[in-house]
């Protein structure tokens, strides 16, 4: 691996391979003059006017000054090397384009790694991944002010301990899963072991929505695509109970520190010994294969593949594919994926009831349940999330369970309270916050939790269309039950390519529309446990999509179901 990877949008540093132990070694560094030389090469294009000042100075007279500036004073410097003479002179200038420079550093999205030895898988990195992290962040400061205060000439007074050096440090460890010829192009690879950030992580991505379906191909994509296993790093993860390798290429690394906030990571210990059940390789140079996935039954391995193309650069690429691999593989072990959100609440007579409320992207379901949170203070002790976006319910002891797939949630910043996002801005990560569809990813549970069986108590279909005071209505006939289910009907809101009132098949794009004989059989058998066991099922009416109805829709719909469940349990 490289020891310093610069692009237009970030930058990679290799610690194990570069020397950062002090400032005059980083300000006197290759990776210092290939930062400085992009930075005015942009500053050319652009015609900028503080470029523009400095007709007949070279980059390496600006670097030279500022190896200079970081030991010596300025006048000082102006007297002995004549030949700074030009740039010196124009001090202002110089003092501005500095600043300018610092903030372009800052701009950039800038990733450590440090490669971590295999004799001891299972040792903790994290004091390694925390001193690199803080030390270089101090560096990069001490930097930024000997330089900036020596131009000015006098020191700063208000100081800003802002996070200059990296946004993220990643612990590697290369790792070998499989002997077959098929998969050797993925083999000893860079594991990431753990993850360090520093807070508010925000990711700008060149597209910001999801569009299409993905669909299944019946050849193996590794026997035509290309891997330089130099240019990706792997994160193993568990989406539900299910191992994932996530394949990601550099130039989306910034979405692979984000799962870190959605779902949980794997330990060493998890997959030691074992093939994944899931293998995503996101991030491919070919086309051919954008947006596919394929079943390995042979090897018990449901592979996806997504391009590297600037439309896929986006966190719902990562994470719907992930999920669409879930949902495949437990369809096909006969488990019905449920896309939708899920509480488990607490009363505070003692009781507890566990809510599922199924929906497609925008459909309300997520927004209701957290307004069911703000006005059921007086009667719910505690709300617990079991799945924000994608669950399963499976049989078991002749009833209907679920569980859920991610520790997080990836929503809509406009969807939250005001101000909720940046009060837990010490954990969230931001994409895009200045578009439109901007999104936050929040740690919102536990995994021991989620993936525990959690007993189906009320079960409702998400409406966001229909402008009604009902709030709740709920389905006697199981056949009309199950044609709303399955229609699943929604206006949606542009949170995905589509637009206006539009139809997904059980309100899941992600496994049941490209399955959806066989999840037919699995939603027919498990609704009619349902309907035997007497359990609430329903459709509440966010009016989400409502002009004027946004925030109040879910608000209504809440209190007709705090109404529902602290009936059902007095």
């Amino acid at each position: 691996m490289k020891r310093f990877h610069l692009t237009d949008r970030y930058a990679l540093i290799n610690f194990n391979a570069s020397l950062c132990d002090n400032e005059i070694q980083i300000v006197s560094s290759k990776s210092f003059e290939m930062v400085l030389a992009q930075f005015i090469r942009q500053l050319r294009l652009k015609k900028d006017r503080t470029i523009l000042e400095f007709k007949g100075i070279s980059i390496h007279m600006i670097h030279d000054a500022y190896k200079l500036l970081l030991i010596y004073d300025y006048l000082d410097i102006d007297k002995k090397n004549t030949a700074l003479t030009p740039l010196l002179h124009k001090r202002d200038a110089f003092y501005d384009f500095t600043e300018n420079f610092y903030d372009y550093w800052r701009k950039l999205e800038r990733f450590g790694m440090v490669i971590a030895s295999k004799r001891y898988p299972n040792q903790s990195h994290a004091n390694t991944l925390i001193n690199e992290s803080d030390q270089f962040n101090q560096r990069i400061l001490n930097l930024y002010r000997t330089i900036t205060q020596n131009i000015r000439g006098k020191q700063f007074y208000t100081l800003r301990q802002l996070p200059a050096g990296i946004n993220a440090n990643i612990a590697l460890m290369p790792h070998k899963f499989s002997d077959e010829s098929i998969y050797h192009n993925l083999q000893n690879v860079n594991y990431i072991q753990e993850i360090l950030t520093r807070p508010p992580f925000i990711i700008h991505s060149k597209s910001n929505k999801r569009e299409g379906l993905f669909r299944e191909i019946k050849q193996n994509p590794l026997e035509h695509i290309s891997i330089n296993k130099l240019h990706y790093v792997t994160y193993p993860i568990k989406v539900g109970k299910l191992i994932a390798f996530v394949y990601i290429h550099r130039d989306f690394l910034h979405h692979g520190i984000a799962l870190s906030n959605l779902f949980e990571p794997a330990s060493f210990k998890d997959y030691e010994h074992k093939k994944p059940d899931l293998l995503y390789i996101y991030g491919v140079r070919e086309n051919e294969f954008d947006c596919t996935y394929y079943k390995d039954l042979d090897q018990g391995i449901y592979m996806g593949v997504v391009s590297r193309a600037d439309k896929n650069d986006y966190f719902g690429y990562m994470k719907k594919m992930l999920l669409t691999l879930h949902n495949i593989y437990s369809i096909d072990h006969k488990k019905l994926p449920i896309h939708g959100a899920m509480v488990n609440i607490l009363l505070k007579n003692g009781k507890e009831k566990n809510v599922t409320v199924i929906g497609d992207s925008g459909a309300g379901k997520s927004e209701t349940l957290e307004a069911l949170r703000v006005i059921g203070k007086d009667y719910i002790k505690d709300m617990r999330v079991i799945f924000d976006d994608m669950g399963i319910f499976f049989i078991k002891n002749k009833k209907i369970y679920a569980q859920g797939t991610e520790t997080g949630a990836f929503v809509r910043l406009d969807d939250l309270d005001t101000g909720y996002a940046y009060q837990e801005m010490d954990r969230a990560i931001f994409l895009n916050p200045d578009q439109l569809n901007a999104r936050v990813i929040l740690p919102v549970s536990s995994y021991e939790f989620i993936t525990k069986d959690h007993l189906v108590d009320f079960l409702f279909y998400a409406n966001n269309y229909i402008d009604t005071n009902d709030g709740i209505t709920f389905f006697d006939d199981i056949n009309d039950a199950l044609m709303t289910f399955k229609e699943g009907k929604r206006f949606a809101k542009g949170t995905t390519a589509e637009i206006g009132l539009v139809k997904s098949y059980f309100a899941n794009p992600f496994g049941p529309v490209q399955q959806e004989a066989d999840c037919d059989l699995l939603i027919n058998n498990m609704f009619k446990i349902l309907y035997k066991d007497k359990i609430t099922v329903g459709e509440i009416y966010t009016r989400l999509a409502i002009k004027g109805k946004a925030m109040n829709g879910p608000l209504e719909a809440a209190k007709k179901l705090l109404e529902l469940i602290t009936k059902d349990a007095s």
